[in-house]
This record gives structure tokens, sequence and C-alpha cells, in this order.
């Protein structure tokens, strides 16, 4: 795969721009590293990645690459928390939109959109490789409980609350809906690695995701 693809160098959550963690401290080695550390990582798995194989990728020999990073691990645990720090922006980013949403169907269509599209690969590679690793790392493991799965849970559950307060919608088990949701998102995300990994085949998401939200519009009863 390569990283020289608009999907991973453009660094957009919801059209906005980001930074990466190292823009300001190792310079653009640094980000590149990064960049194809994660890409290789999420495609091939944390055993079968070496820091030659990550070196070679970025074009500069295995000794400037651990002036970087003092070792794999580290290089890992500089992904992961990337990858992390990249789930909690792309909630944030979908906070102001949702807080000016004025009805159920706007609020649905708000967490469906981007998902639905996967557009950024970069972003199915951060998180795709948590769920890839998180039996063999403790860590990764966490991440993935914790964060892509509690935090995402809780997140879409806290706004789907603020429908049923604001009265938008009757009452309806908002945990429920909010685990099947981002469940859905994490097993699309794996799909789409998957394809990528696999160029043969082929998953239709996007028909995928609009049976899911008309199926979760028609069962929760609106109050207008």
């Amino acid at each position: 795969m390569e990283t020289t693809d608009d999907s991973l160098t453009s660094f957009e959550v919801l059209g906005k721009r980001y930074s990466l963690p190292f823009s300001q401290a190792g310079g653009k080695t640094k980000e590149h590293i990064l960049i194809e550390a994660t890409v290789l990582f999420a495609l091939s798995g944390y055993a079968a990645v070496s820091m030659r194989d990550i070196a070679l990728k970025v074009a500069i020999t295995p000794a400037a690459l651990y002036n970087h990073f003092a070792s794999k691990e580290d290089l890992w645990n500089a992904v992961l928390e990337h990858s992390v720090r990249l789930y909690y922006l792309y909630h944030d980013n979908l906070e102001e939109p949702l807080q000016r949403a004025k009805t159920f169907r706007e609020v649905i269509d708000i967490l469906f959109a981007e998902p639905r599209l996967m557009r950024n690969m970069f972003t199915c590679y951060c998180f795709g490789l948590i769920m890839k690793e998180q039996f063999r790392d403790p860590k990764a493991g966490g991440f993935y409980a914790e964060v892509l799965l509690g935090y995402g849970e809780s997140f879409v559950r806290k706004h789907l609350d603020k429908c049923v307060e604001s009265k938008m919608v009757k009452p309806f088990d908002t945990g429920t809906a909010a685990k099947i949701f981002v469940h859905f998102v994490m097993s699309s995300i794996n799909l789409k690695v998957h394809e990528s990994i696999h160029p043969g085949t082929k998953f239709d998401i996007t028909e995928s995701f609009d049976r899911l939200k008309e199926f979760i519009l028609k069962s929760v009863e609106a109050t207008a």
C-alpha cells in the first residue's frame, strides 16, 4: 500500500485538518515513520513487522530509525497512542454538529455520515491495528475495551439520551442502540482493512450502514 494516497496524507477528520503528534518534535521523518509503521502493523501485525521493514518503507537506514525510536516497542506504543488520540479527536469534531442538531434524524445522520463512507483509510488502519493486536498486547486490549468500545458507546449514548431528554423521540434503550452502532462500526473497519489486504474482495459497507440507519429510525418513535 503506497502511502502517497490522499487518504493517508490529507489527515483530516470530518473535513478538519489535524497535526500528527511529531509535527513539532522530530520533523517530517518522524511523522513518516509513524505513518508507515501504522500501515504495516495494521496490515501484517506486530510480530510480522521488523524495524528494518519500517526503515525500508521510510527510505532511511535502520540506524536512523533507531535515532527516532529506541526500540520497536517504543514505536508501537507511539502508534497506539496516536491511534487513540485520533479516535478522541474524531468524536471531538462530532460534538458541534451534534449539539446543533434539531431532530433525531439529524443526530443519526451525523453519527452515520463518516463511518458509512470510510473515506480515510489511515483512520481504519489506526483503529484496525488496535483490534488486531488486542489479545497479544494488554495495552492494545485496554484501548480496545475502554476507548474504541467504552468511550465510543458512551459518546453515542450521551447524544441519544439528549434526544430523549429533549423529547425528539420517545424513550428507548439508548445503551443497546449505542452498543450495536459502535460494534457495527468496528466490524466495518475490519472489513475495510481486509479489503486492502485482499484487493479481490469487496464489501458493500454503505448499503449495510443504510440498512442499519433505517432500522434505527423506524424502531424509534418520534414525538413530532
